[in-house]
């Protein structure tokens, strides 16, 4: 229902069914800052029952925190009722009283599908909030999506950056439910009487996120119950803040250490030999760049430094990117702009 006096749509009053879930958000906005009061927010919503959850906790909030939402809706295309179900949710939502904005995707079917599918979704998220001068965007991702999140890169190697999994924020990005499991989101919007579609896609283990939430995490949930499901995010949590501190500490000696020679980045071998590896890492990967398959070569020239440098040995990286080993500098050789245009 909408105020008649105004376009934005009546506050839901706090307390009541579900308001234990709404303080546990709220303390998540406080705890890590999401909101300060006052701000635009498109909400993701895809109309499972995360997002929906997601959206009526932030109106209940909205009165309280001075906040006006938008809702924003992808239409991915991917299963016969997805245009249904991109009606059925964004009719809900502006009859609710809220700017709801809709994009439909057609042709995605092919390979790395999740990944475009995300790519795809943030951008149009981006625009909406452009358009309706948001400066956050918040999305329903959980507790269970941060663990999973942890252990798929985990299977795949990450560092310390990598397995922090999904934080609280990320620039404009904000998840108010990551301190919430799935399923609480789910009672939550039975108890409230919320309607949420269940997206057979999120049962397909073709897909890697499904087979690491179906096989793998349901099994560690299983033996060691729901604690250890929230020791995972915890250590995803503290390895954010591990990483961030060696990002900063890496930062600091980088300026120190580096002297740009054209397209090429020079390192002073003395410096690089007195830090930890985990710094001398964050240091060539502060001068190589953010490019695909990058590990491979900087662990290789990470080797050689702890043992025997041999002046003139070169590592391929990735993207045309090699770094060599002089007698006094590793030099981080880039493709120049013209190569790389």
């Amino acid at each position: 229902m909408s105020d008649p006096s105004s376009d934005r749509p009546i506050p839901r009053q706090l307390g009541g069914p579900g308001f234990a879930l709404v303080e546990r958000a709220r303390d998540s906005i406080q705890t890590h800052r999401m909101l300060s009061g006052g701000e635009t927010v498109v909400v993701g919503l895809s109309g499972g029952p995360d997002s929906t959850c997601l959206l009526d906790v932030l109106a209940r909030l909205s009165g309280s925190l001075d906040l006006t939402l938008a809702v924003a809706h992808v239409d991915h295309g991917l299963s016969e009722e997805s245009e249904e179900v991109a009606a059925r949710t964004s009719r809900a939502a502006a009859e609710s009283g809220f700017d709801v904005h809709l994009m439909r995707i057609q042709d995605l079917e092919g390979p790395n599908l999740h990944a475009r599918a995300r790519v795809l979704r943030h951008r149009f998220f981006e625009t909406v909030a452009k358009q309706v001068q948001a400066t956050r965007i918040a999305t329903g991702h959980t507790l269970d999506d941060r663990a999973e999140t942890t252990l798929a890169r985990l299977v795949h190697g990450a560092g310390t950056s990598g397995l922090a999994g999904l934080l609280p924020t990320e620039g404009k990005r904000i998840r108010p439910l990551i301190d919430c499991r799935r399923e609480e989101n789910r009672s939550y919007c039975d108890e409230v009487g919320l309607d949420y579609h269940d997206d057979p896609g999120n049962e397909d283990e073709r897909f890697e996120r499904t087979l690491i939430r179906n096989r793998l995490l349901s099994v560690v949930e299983e033996r060691w119950g729901d604690g250890a499901v929230r020791a995972i995010a915890s250590s995803s949590a503290r390895l954010s803040e591990d990483a961030s501190a060696l990002v900063e500490l890496s930062s600091r000696i980088y300026f120190d250490l580096a002297r740009t020679d054209g397209d090429d980045v020079r390192l002073a071998l003395e410096g690089l030999r007195i830090v930890p590896r985990a710094l001398s890492r964050r240091l060539l990967e502060q001068a190589v760049g953010r490019v695909r398959d990058r590990s491979g070569g900087i662990e290789a020239a990470l080797d050689a430094l702890d043992g025997d440098v041999r002046t003139g040995a070169r590592f391929a990286v990735a993207a045309g990117t090699e770094i060599e080993l002089e007698k006094d500098d590793l030099v981080v050789r880039r493709p120049s702009r013209e190569e790389s245009s």
